[in-house]
């Protein structure tokens, strides 16, 4: 669903929308008294809605009722459009574009520093290390608050604390109840009762601790919670509002922004810096083939934040994105019987399945529901290898024949080529 402008660009015709635009979509003609969005080359990143002055650029579903007529008025300038692809300059080589863009995001992407993540202040580092068996008790959205901040998972992680706290009760809860089996007379492991108070301690302690990683035998959830022990929640009701309250006293935010390398982009303006990688990366657009001399390396990088957003605020969406699931598969036209073919088709397919971004995938343009990647990669291979860490996939593709004659490490997942 492309973006639509309207009346408010009418004699004004600033040109702010143009620079940012990656794709190049935005186009006008001698004569004409506005701007307009081609809709079959807008990729719907919304750089260009903020940039514009006058706010005269909205998507299309989004166009107030005073304005719809420019909908249909976008779409007829498009039907006789001839887009100046090339034209001779005269200087330079032939061929090159007619009108140069001076400004924006160029071909090979802005290149944007990773965000530095936040951290515990010393000595509240170290305090959470120590206390993680205790913190590990606590329910599952505070110990998912407290590893945000800690931006460390060797100072505190979810699953680790939680573990650590599930083995501790297998020992404490066959000790309470044991003490409470006894009521207080000399205590004895032999006799009936105590035995069973044992028992009965360490089967309740293995059935809190399955339920409580409940999340990790679930295929179908991208981010596991880690729930509380029962005595954990009581004090987690108490200690969540603390963390909030107390986050600017315990955390260290780094004071400088995400902004991006010099001269890669040159708006003459402001332009939300922090997000135009990221932008990139929900629409896959961040993605490098390195041919070698037996394989070809694909890289192709996953969104790392959710976007600043009325929808992120509205629905409650965390920091970070979660992993995409992907399918991968090698077209590859080679037939023992047939002359190869020079060409084969590496496709990556992704989506976002996570359920708390289900009201507005697909429904807003900085939530695409994923993205396709159709890479044409020469010779015949046979099969691929791909790794998924840190929010980039890594496929190998040999050139020719197998992945297992280029000795490479085991990879995560492996696929044949089925034909």
């Amino acid at each position: 669903m492309a973006y639509i402008i309207c009346e408010p660009c009418v004699d004004v015709m600033d040109t702010a929308c143009v620079d940012v635009c990656p794709v190049d979509c935005i186009h006008t003609t001698e004569g004409e008294n506005q701007l307009y969005i081609n809709p079959d080359e807008c990729i719907d990143c919304a750089a260009c809605e903020p940039a514009c002055p006058v706010d005269a650029i909205a998507m299309e579903s989004d166009v107030p009722a005073e304005w719809q007529p420019f909908i249909e008025i976008n779409r007829k300038f498009f039907e006789t459009f001839v887009k100046p692809e090339t034209a001779d300059s005269g200087e330079g080589e032939a061929g090159t574009t007619g009108r140069g863009k001076e400004q924006g995001i160029p071909e090979e992407f802005a290149q944007v520093p990773e965000l530095p993540e936040s951290r515990l202040r010393a000595p509240f580092n170290l305090l959470v290390l120590l206390l993680q068996p205790l913190l590990g008790a606590f329910s599952a959205g505070f110990k998912t608050r407290l590893e945000e901040m800690a931006g460390n998972p060797v100072v505190f992680s979810a699953a680790v604390s939680t573990g650590i706290n599930a083995l501790i009760n297998i020992t404490l809860y066959p000790l309470v109840l044991f003490l409470i089996g006894v009521r207080g007379e000399s205590a004895s492991l032999f006799t009936n009762e105590g035995n069973l108070m044992i028992f009965l301690g360490i089967v309740i302690a293995i059935a809190e601790g399955v339920y409580r990683f409940k999340d990790e035998f679930n295929s179908t959830v991208d981010q596991p919670r880690y729930g509380a022990a029962f005595y954990g929640w009581i004090a987690s009701l108490v200690a969540t509002p603390v963390l909030i309250g107390l986050r600017s006293a315990l955390v260290v935010t780094p004071t400088q922004a995400r902004t991006t390398v010099p001269g890669s982009v040159d708006t003459g303006g402001t332009l939300y810096s922090d997000d135009v990688r990221e932008r990139y990366r929900r629409y896959g657009m961040v993605n490098r083939i390195t041919e070698k001399a037996s394989h070809y390396e694909v890289e192709i990088e996953f969104p790392r934040w959710v976007p600043n957003s009325v929808s992120k605020e509205a629905y409650n969406l965390p920091d970070r994105m979660p992993d995409y699931t992907y399918e991968i598969n090698l077209s590859s036209p080679y037939m023992p019987d047939a002359t190869p073919a020079p060409e084969s088709v590496l496709t990556v397919q992704t989506q976002l399945d996570d359920p708390r971004f289900a009201p507005i995938l697909g429904r807003a343009s900085s939530f695409p529901n994923g993205f396709t990647n159709i890479l044409p990669l020469s010779g015949q291979p046979e099969d691929f290898q791909a790794i998924y860490r840190d929010k980039v996939l890594t496929i190998v593709v040999a050139k020719n024949g197998s992945c297992d004659a280029l000795g490479l490490e085991p990879t995560v997942h492996y696929a044949k080529l089925k034909g």
